[in-house]
């Protein structure tokens, strides 16, 4: 279940996030959504933001590949792993399985974020690990 520490810091995403598609509005490339996204994060908050940030895949003791979503933001102890899509009418299960890989690799206390910025509104939904 979804952590009550995460729902103020995930409010505060979403808000900016629905100002980036306010400003922007549909239908540019996806990284154009992200420098948008980051710009606004890390211009207001006191949370740190990293962009792109390269979580390191483990087998055996050993690191095999990486996995890198679009961003990460930590506030205190609370970690969100966002990933932005240009979509318009929902997410498909492969986004979610996307992220929750994400928050597998992360292995820590972790919630998932997927934004939609295909459509006139922001889409967004919240994924953790079952």
């Amino acid at each position: 279940m979804l952590a009550e520490k995460y729902l103020p810091l995930l409010g505060k995403i979403i808000r900016h996030a629905r100002r980036v598609q306010r400003e922007l509005g549909p239908g540019h490339p996806e990284l154009l959504y992200h420098r948008a996204l980051l710009h606004e994060l890390r211009g207001s908050g006191d949370w740190k933001v990293s962009y792109k940030p390269h979580l390191k895949v483990r087998y055996g003791g050993r690191v095999v590949g990486e996995v890198v979503p679009d961003l990460l933001v930590r506030k205190g102890n609370a970690t969100v792993l966002i990933e932005c899509k240009v979509v318009g009418g929902g997410f498909e299960q492969v986004d979610f399985d996307q992220v929750r890989r994400y928050l597998r690799v992360w292995g820590g206390d972790a919630v998932g974020l997927l934004l939609g910025f295909g459509g006139e509104r922001l889409e967004f939904r919240r994924v953790w690990m079952e």
